[in-house]
């Protein structure tokens, strides 16, 4: 696919630039972009309207309750992308520049994002839960702790593990950071996906090893 991203110039004028893991784009994939990019505006600027006049987001982009007004965005999202599908080698194009629309946040990155502090990647991650798991687990901030680990967004039965951990043991960043630090050492350079369940999940008791006491 093909997704529109606009770039201004030292005028601060917009300009249309389209990206895609393709090499050659037709005419036909800067239609589907443009139908694409209309679409989530029209999704973003919906959801803000909803989420201005439930009072839980104010206009200047602050939130009453941060995990809830992410966690609704994340389910807008991830609705939004069951309907129009972003392929696999697309979702870096599309997470970075998710940013431009320029709705929730009410200023755009200067520097680009990595996907781990990426809040519309991790809003995305945490909505696949119920909000009952998601608000045992913690706040939005410790939510963005968790998913700051390369090795826990990535995989989701590492991620399944930890949510189940930090549910029946609710904690603080600061109590929670020495386990994630842990599974992210001990995961590092390590490519999951050849892993069975059995391999991972002996991995991740060895990592409990590794926590500081």
């Amino acid at each position: 696919m093909v997704i529109k991203v606009i770039k201004k110039d030292i005028e601060n004028n917009d300009h249309p630039i389209y990206r895609s893991s393709k090499i050659i784009l037709t005419s036909s994939d800067i239609k589907k972009a443009e139908k694409f990019d209309l679409e989530l505006k029209k999704t973003i600027k919906k959801l803000e309207h909803i989420l201005l006049s439930s009072g839980i987001l104010l206009k200047r982009g602050q939130k009453k309750d941060p995990l809830v007004v992410w966690y609704k965005i994340g389910t807008t999202i991830n609705n939004f992308c069951k309907k129009y599908p972003v392929k696999n080698e697309d979702e870096k194009i599309f997470w970075d520049n998710f940013y431009q629309y320029n709705i929730i946040h009410k200023s755009t990155p200067t520097k680009k994002i990595s996907l781990t502090r990426n809040d519309f990647k991790i809003s995305s991650l945490l909505s696949r839960y119920s909000m009952s798991i998601i608000k045992r687990v913690g706040s939005w901030s410790l939510w963005r702790e968790i998913l700051s680990y390369k090795s826990i967004m990535e995989d989701d039965r590492i991620l399944d593990w930890v949510i189940k951990a930090l549910s029946n043991k609710p904690t603080t960043r600061d109590g929670t950071r020495p386990l994630l630090k842990a599974i992210a050492k001990r995961f590092k350079r390590i490519d999951t996906t050849i892993l069975t369940n059995k391999e991972l999940f002996k991995k991740i008791k060895e990592s409990e090893q590794l926590i500081e006491k």
